[in-house]
Protein backbone atom coordinates (compact mmCIF):
# COMPACT_ATOMS: atom_id res chain seq x y z
CA UNK A 1 0.00 0.00 0.00
CA UNK A 2 1.51 3.45 -1.04
CA UNK A 3 2.10 5.40 2.63
CA UNK A 4 1.54 9.23 2.36
CA UNK A 5 4.76 11.23 1.83
CA UNK A 6 5.63 11.95 5.51
CA UNK A 7 4.80 15.83 5.86
CA UNK A 8 8.36 17.39 7.67
CA UNK A 9 6.27 20.55 9.14
CA UNK A 10 3.27 21.61 9.03
CA UNK A 11 2.21 25.41 9.70
CA UNK A 12 -0.83 26.92 10.82
CA UNK A 13 -2.82 23.85 11.08
CA UNK A 14 -6.32 24.89 11.47
CA UNK A 15 -9.23 23.56 13.23
CA UNK A 16 -12.14 23.88 10.86
CA UNK A 17 -16.22 24.14 12.49
CA UNK A 18 -18.70 22.60 10.29
CA UNK A 19 -19.39 24.89 7.45
CA UNK A 20 -21.95 24.38 4.30
CA UNK A 21 -22.54 25.55 1.28
CA UNK A 22 -24.36 24.54 -1.33
CA UNK A 23 -23.03 23.16 -4.87
CA UNK A 24 -19.55 23.00 -4.35
CA UNK A 25 -17.43 21.90 -7.73
CA UNK A 26 -15.74 18.78 -7.52
CA UNK A 27 -14.20 17.97 -11.02
CA UNK A 28 -16.78 16.88 -13.45
CA UNK A 29 -19.36 16.39 -10.74
CA UNK A 30 -21.01 19.23 -8.33
CA UNK A 31 -21.43 18.74 -4.56
CA UNK A 32 -25.24 18.92 -3.47
CA UNK A 33 -23.69 20.29 0.21
CA UNK A 34 -20.48 21.17 1.62
CA UNK A 35 -18.63 20.89 4.59
CA UNK A 36 -15.63 21.21 6.36
CA UNK A 37 -15.18 19.77 9.36
CA UNK A 38 -12.71 18.30 12.29
CA UNK A 39 -13.95 14.97 13.63
CA UNK A 40 -13.41 13.32 17.16
CA UNK A 41 -11.12 10.68 18.22
CA UNK A 42 -12.82 7.16 18.36
CA UNK A 43 -9.59 5.45 19.14
CA UNK A 44 -6.66 7.26 20.06
CA UNK A 45 -3.98 4.63 18.83
CA UNK A 46 -4.03 1.33 17.62
CA UNK A 47 -1.02 -0.91 18.86
CA UNK A 48 1.98 -0.99 16.71
CA UNK A 49 0.82 -4.33 15.23
CA UNK A 50 -1.87 -2.43 13.37
CA UNK A 51 0.25 0.15 12.32
CA UNK A 52 -0.92 -0.34 8.28
CA UNK A 53 -4.23 -1.01 9.23
CA UNK A 54 -6.78 -0.67 6.67
CA UNK A 55 -10.47 -1.59 6.23
CA UNK A 56 -12.82 -1.48 8.90
CA UNK A 57 -16.19 -3.06 10.06
CA UNK A 58 -18.10 -4.17 13.73
CA UNK A 59 -18.64 -7.82 14.54
CA UNK A 60 -19.98 -9.12 17.72
CA UNK A 61 -19.13 -5.78 19.88
CA UNK A 62 -15.34 -5.69 18.19
CA UNK A 63 -14.30 -3.68 15.46
CA UNK A 64 -12.03 -6.25 12.95
CA UNK A 65 -8.91 -4.86 10.90
CA UNK A 66 -5.85 -5.63 9.11
CA UNK A 67 -2.64 -4.59 7.89
CA UNK A 68 -2.14 -3.78 4.15
CA UNK A 69 0.46 -5.07 1.92
CA UNK A 70 2.86 -7.44 3.17
CA UNK A 71 1.21 -8.09 6.48
CA UNK A 72 -0.02 -11.20 8.59
CA UNK A 73 -2.47 -13.07 6.31
CA UNK A 74 -4.64 -12.40 9.52
CA UNK A 75 -7.81 -9.95 10.56
CA UNK A 76 -8.37 -8.63 13.85
CA UNK A 77 -11.18 -7.97 16.16
CA UNK A 78 -10.08 -5.57 18.66
CA UNK A 79 -11.94 -3.34 21.57
CA UNK A 80 -13.04 0.18 21.76
CA UNK A 81 -9.73 0.97 22.87
CA UNK A 82 -7.79 -0.01 20.63
CA UNK A 83 -6.48 -3.09 22.54
CA UNK A 84 -6.60 -6.68 20.42
CA UNK A 85 -8.53 -9.22 21.35
CA UNK A 86 -8.65 -11.98 18.44
CA UNK A 87 -6.47 -12.45 15.54
CA UNK A 88 -7.69 -14.63 12.80
CA UNK A 89 -5.24 -16.27 10.67
CA UNK A 90 -6.62 -17.28 6.61
CA UNK A 91 -4.91 -20.66 6.30
CA UNK A 92 -5.76 -20.38 2.72
CA UNK A 93 -4.55 -16.78 1.98
CA UNK A 94 -1.73 -14.52 1.00
CA UNK A 95 -1.60 -11.24 1.85
CA UNK A 96 -0.84 -9.48 -1.18
CA UNK A 97 -2.44 -6.43 -1.03
CA UNK A 98 -5.36 -6.64 1.39
CA UNK A 99 -7.53 -3.11 1.31
CA UNK A 100 -10.66 -3.15 2.47
CA UNK A 101 -13.23 -5.36 4.48
CA UNK A 102 -17.21 -5.40 4.50
CA UNK A 103 -19.83 -7.76 5.55
CA UNK A 104 -23.02 -9.54 5.50
CA UNK A 105 -25.35 -11.40 7.90
CA UNK A 106 -23.53 -14.60 7.80
CA UNK A 107 -20.02 -13.96 5.60
CA UNK A 108 -17.13 -11.38 6.12
CA UNK A 109 -15.07 -10.23 2.77
CA UNK A 110 -11.67 -9.29 3.09
CA UNK A 111 -10.26 -7.86 -0.48
CA UNK A 112 -7.06 -8.55 -1.74
CA UNK A 113 -6.70 -5.95 -4.39
CA UNK A 114 -4.42 -3.49 -4.27
CA UNK A 115 -2.87 -2.62 -7.63
CA UNK A 116 -0.65 0.77 -7.22
CA UNK A 117 1.30 -0.38 -10.56
CA UNK A 118 -1.59 -1.35 -12.85
CA UNK A 119 -0.17 -5.17 -13.11
CA UNK A 120 -1.71 -7.28 -11.07
CA UNK A 121 -3.68 -10.40 -12.73
CA UNK A 122 -4.51 -12.02 -8.97
CA UNK A 123 -7.36 -9.88 -7.92
CA UNK A 124 -9.29 -11.90 -5.35
CA UNK A 125 -11.58 -11.69 -2.07
CA UNK A 126 -11.30 -13.73 0.42
CA UNK A 127 -15.30 -14.97 1.99
CA UNK A 128 -14.78 -15.81 5.44
CA UNK A 129 -18.16 -17.67 7.54
CA UNK A 130 -18.30 -16.15 10.53
CA UNK A 131 -19.81 -18.68 12.26
CA UNK A 132 -16.50 -20.22 12.36
CA UNK A 133 -15.15 -17.49 14.05
CA UNK A 134 -14.71 -18.27 17.84
CA UNK A 135 -13.68 -16.60 21.02
CA UNK A 136 -9.96 -17.96 21.11
CA UNK A 137 -7.41 -15.32 21.38
CA UNK A 138 -5.59 -16.97 18.27
CA UNK A 139 -7.36 -18.72 15.73
CA UNK A 140 -6.77 -19.99 12.19
CA UNK A 141 -9.50 -20.68 9.56
CA UNK A 142 -9.88 -21.29 6.02
CA UNK A 143 -11.58 -18.92 3.66
CA UNK A 144 -13.78 -19.37 0.63
CA UNK A 145 -12.18 -17.85 -2.62
CA UNK A 146 -13.64 -14.82 -4.85
CA UNK A 147 -11.34 -14.08 -8.03
CA UNK A 148 -11.63 -11.39 -10.79
CA UNK A 149 -10.90 -9.29 -13.47
CA UNK A 150 -12.00 -5.67 -14.77
CA UNK A 151 -13.14 -5.93 -17.99
CA UNK A 152 -11.76 -2.95 -19.36
CA UNK A 153 -8.07 -3.28 -18.23
CA UNK A 154 -6.63 -4.51 -21.38
CA UNK A 155 -2.84 -4.13 -20.73
CA UNK A 156 -1.14 -4.47 -17.48
CA UNK A 157 1.75 -2.84 -18.25
CA UNK A 158 4.08 -0.99 -14.82
CA UNK A 159 2.15 2.11 -14.74
CA UNK A 160 3.41 3.27 -10.97
CA UNK A 161 0.80 5.43 -9.43
CA UNK A 162 -0.94 6.67 -12.59
CA UNK A 163 -3.16 3.49 -13.22
CA UNK A 164 -7.04 3.61 -13.66
CA UNK A 165 -6.95 -0.24 -11.98
CA UNK A 166 -6.08 0.30 -8.47
CA UNK A 167 -8.93 -0.82 -5.79
CA UNK A 168 -9.23 -0.15 -2.18
CA UNK A 169 -12.87 -0.26 -1.54
CA UNK A 170 -15.49 -2.76 -1.29
CA UNK A 171 -19.35 -2.91 0.29
CA UNK A 172 -22.31 -5.09 0.55
CA UNK A 173 -25.51 -3.98 -0.73
CA UNK A 174 -28.60 -7.26 -1.14
CA UNK A 175 -26.55 -9.89 -2.90
CA UNK A 176 -23.88 -8.08 -4.32
CA UNK A 177 -20.31 -6.98 -3.75
CA UNK A 178 -19.63 -3.90 -5.16
CA UNK A 179 -15.90 -2.30 -5.31
CA UNK A 180 -14.70 1.34 -6.23
CA UNK A 181 -11.60 1.86 -8.02
CA UNK A 182 -8.90 4.63 -6.81
CA UNK A 183 -7.95 6.18 -10.06
CA UNK A 184 -4.45 7.56 -9.80
CA UNK A 185 -4.98 8.89 -13.34
CA UNK A 186 -7.97 11.61 -13.18
CA UNK A 187 -9.40 10.90 -9.88
CA UNK A 188 -12.44 9.44 -10.36
CA UNK A 189 -14.15 6.40 -8.85
CA UNK A 190 -15.51 3.50 -11.13
CA UNK A 191 -17.99 1.04 -9.96
CA UNK A 192 -18.64 -2.68 -10.19
CA UNK A 193 -20.69 -5.38 -9.06
CA UNK A 194 -19.00 -8.50 -7.97
CA UNK A 195 -21.07 -11.56 -6.77
CA UNK A 196 -20.16 -13.17 -3.37
CA UNK A 197 -20.22 -16.94 -4.41
CA UNK A 198 -16.67 -18.42 -4.71
CA UNK A 199 -15.64 -18.79 -8.48
CA UNK A 200 -14.01 -16.61 -11.02
CA UNK A 201 -15.38 -13.11 -12.78
CA UNK A 202 -14.95 -10.68 -15.06
CA UNK A 203 -16.65 -7.51 -13.95
CA UNK A 204 -18.21 -5.08 -15.66
CA UNK A 205 -18.06 -1.26 -14.74
CA UNK A 206 -21.05 0.27 -13.47
CA UNK A 207 -21.52 3.85 -12.95
CA UNK A 208 -18.53 6.56 -12.11
CA UNK A 209 -17.78 9.40 -10.28
CA UNK A 210 -15.28 12.47 -10.28
CA UNK A 211 -14.56 12.22 -6.37
CA UNK A 212 -11.53 14.60 -6.86
CA UNK A 213 -9.52 12.29 -4.77
CA UNK A 214 -7.81 9.07 -3.93
CA UNK A 215 -10.86 6.50 -2.92
CA UNK A 216 -9.64 4.09 -0.07
CA UNK A 217 -12.63 2.54 1.40
CA UNK A 218 -16.57 2.19 1.04
CA UNK A 219 -19.86 1.24 3.18
CA UNK A 220 -23.46 1.61 3.03
CA UNK A 221 -25.49 2.88 6.11
CA UNK A 222 -27.15 -0.02 8.33
CA UNK A 223 -30.57 0.75 6.30
CA UNK A 224 -28.75 0.65 2.72
CA UNK A 225 -30.19 4.34 1.72
CA UNK A 226 -26.83 6.09 2.08
CA UNK A 227 -23.08 5.17 0.42
CA UNK A 228 -20.18 6.63 2.24
CA UNK A 229 -16.65 6.66 0.52
CA UNK A 230 -13.22 7.56 2.38
CA UNK A 231 -9.60 8.79 0.50
CA UNK A 232 -7.23 11.74 0.23
CA UNK A 233 -6.97 14.53 -2.02
CA UNK A 234 -3.17 16.13 -1.76
CA UNK A 235 -3.09 14.52 1.97
CA UNK A 236 -6.07 15.75 3.17
CA UNK A 237 -9.13 13.07 4.16
CA UNK A 238 -12.48 13.86 2.58
CA UNK A 239 -15.42 11.88 2.47
CA UNK A 240 -18.53 11.58 0.17
CA UNK A 241 -21.73 10.58 1.16
CA UNK A 242 -24.64 9.64 -1.81
CA UNK A 243 -27.95 9.65 -0.32
CA UNK A 244 -30.66 7.64 -1.49
CA UNK A 245 -28.79 5.09 -3.67
CA UNK A 246 -30.45 1.78 -4.93
CA UNK A 247 -28.89 -1.02 -7.11
CA UNK A 248 -30.13 1.26 -9.97
CA UNK A 249 -28.62 4.36 -9.07
CA UNK A 250 -25.12 3.48 -6.68
CA UNK A 251 -24.03 7.05 -6.98
CA UNK A 252 -27.86 8.23 -5.15
CA UNK A 253 -29.76 10.93 -6.30
CA UNK A 254 -28.21 13.43 -3.23
CA UNK A 255 -24.65 13.58 -2.39
CA UNK A 256 -22.66 15.66 0.42
CA UNK A 257 -19.12 16.42 0.24
CA UNK A 258 -16.98 16.37 3.38
CA UNK A 259 -13.35 17.99 3.72
CA UNK A 260 -10.79 17.32 6.44
CA UNK A 261 -8.46 19.95 5.83
CA UNK A 262 -7.11 19.95 9.34
CA UNK A 263 -6.19 16.31 9.34
CA UNK A 264 -3.33 17.06 6.75
CA UNK A 265 -0.83 14.08 6.52
CA UNK A 266 -3.71 11.59 8.06
CA UNK A 267 -3.84 8.18 5.86
CA UNK A 268 -7.40 7.73 6.35
CA UNK A 269 -7.50 4.14 4.94
CA UNK A 270 -11.49 2.79 6.35
CA UNK A 271 -14.79 3.87 6.56
CA UNK A 272 -17.67 2.19 8.72
CA UNK A 273 -20.96 2.98 9.81
CA UNK A 274 -21.61 2.95 13.30
CA UNK A 275 -25.28 3.15 13.29
CA UNK A 276 -27.32 5.50 10.92
CA UNK A 277 -25.70 8.48 11.86
CA UNK A 278 -22.14 7.90 12.89
CA UNK A 279 -19.18 7.34 10.46
CA UNK A 280 -16.03 5.95 11.85
CA UNK A 281 -12.77 6.68 10.14
CA UNK A 282 -9.39 4.82 10.19
CA UNK A 283 -6.10 5.83 9.16
CA UNK A 284 -2.61 3.78 9.36
CA UNK A 285 0.05 5.93 10.84
CA UNK A 286 1.80 8.48 9.41
CA UNK A 287 5.20 10.82 10.51
CA UNK A 288 1.81 13.17 11.34
CA UNK A 289 -0.55 10.60 12.75
CA UNK A 290 -0.43 7.24 14.74
CA UNK A 291 -3.02 4.63 13.57
CA UNK A 292 -5.84 5.72 14.92
CA UNK A 293 -9.85 5.94 14.62
CA UNK A 294 -12.00 8.97 13.99
CA UNK A 295 -15.64 9.91 14.39
CA UNK A 296 -17.54 11.84 12.51
CA UNK A 297 -21.25 12.43 14.07
CA UNK A 298 -23.87 13.52 10.78
CA UNK A 299 -26.22 14.71 13.08
CA UNK A 300 -24.05 17.64 13.07
CA UNK A 301 -24.04 18.60 9.55
CA UNK A 302 -27.05 20.57 9.31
Amino acid sequence: MLRIINLIVIVGLLTFSCESQTSEKNGNNAANQYFQLMPEKFIEQFPGQLSENSGLIQYNNLLWTFNDSGGKNSIYGCDKSGEIKIEVELDNAENRDWEDIAQDDEFIYVGDFGNNNGVRKDLSVYKIDKSTITDESLQTIDAQIIRFAFSDQQQFTFSSRTTRFDCESIANLNNRLYVFTKNWKDETTTVYHLPKQPGEYIIEPVDSFQVNGLITGADFSPDFSTLALVGYHDYKPLVWLFKRVSEEKLFGNKNVFIAMDSLVGAQTEGIYFLGKDTLLISCESTFNYPAQVFMVDLKTLK
